[in-house]
């Protein structure tokens, strides 16, 4: 059984997913505790992980804001993480490991089980998916600066909001770039790995802005 920090966690989580809170929204504690029927404890504590995941931002003596990224951060973002997973791939595909090919072609198996992701919960489960396939070439890579930088880069929100904009058919475009990916670094082949990712980014890039509003644009729309 959930303790009431983790349920106040992922309540708040599952809100700031569905666009409950709006990008930049204040969260208060007091409040938040009286919707919840929970001690403000927990749901300082819950603030604290959403806030490590990047799902909003505390702001010393001002309180918890809902993330929120300007048009300009998206692109930055986007276009770092194909040139930072493009490498990571190619490296990944040098030196590939039968653990990792392993761990790859289960992540590709854990999206598709859930296609087609018509709820708000098989689009989190895609999305939990393809975070660990992403997190895997970046640990097989061998590259710790390079996995560091990702890091920081492909926040959780900001994917599953991604993978909120993505219809049917470009949710299986995707996975199947997983399983090309998957296949190229199993068989030892660099430059079709790095390519194929950094297509697969730059697709991600482009469906985002597109359903991105003109200035900023938060967890959820």
């Amino acid at each position: 059984m959930a303790t009431a920090w983790e349920q106040s966690y992922l309540t708040l989580r599952r809100r700031l997913a569905d666009g409950t809170y709006p990008a930049g929204s204040r969260l208060r504690e007091e409040e938040l505790a009286a919707q919840l029927g929970v001690s403000r404890t927990p749901i300082r504590e819950a603030l604290r992980r959403l806030d490590a995941e990047g799902w909003l931002r505390v702001v010393p003596n001002q309180g918890a804001f809902a993330a929120e990224w300007s048009r300009q951060d998206i692109e930055e973002i986007f276009d770092l993480r194909a040139l930072l997973e493009a490498h990571a791939c190619e490296q990944a595909a040098m030196r590939p490991t039968a653990t990792g090919v392993a761990a790859l072609f289960a992540a590709c198996e854990a999206g598709e089980a859930c296609m087609p992701a018509s709820t708000l919960a098989a689009m989190e489960t895609v999305s939990d998916a393809n975070v660990r396939f992403h997190q895997t070439i970046w640990e097989m890579s061998g590259q710790a600066r390079t996995r560091s930088m990702l890091g920081t880069l492909a926040v959780p929100p900001m994917i599953l909001r991604n993978f909120r904009h993505f219809d049917e058919a470009n949710l299986r475009r995707s996975l199947a770039q997983h399983r090309e990916m998957a296949a190229a670094i199993a068989s030892r082949n660099p430059s079709l790995a790095g390519a194929v990712m950094r297509a697969h980014v730059e697709a991600g890039k482009a469906i985002f802005l597109a359903a991105a509003p003109q200035g900023t644009t938060g967890a959820a729309t």
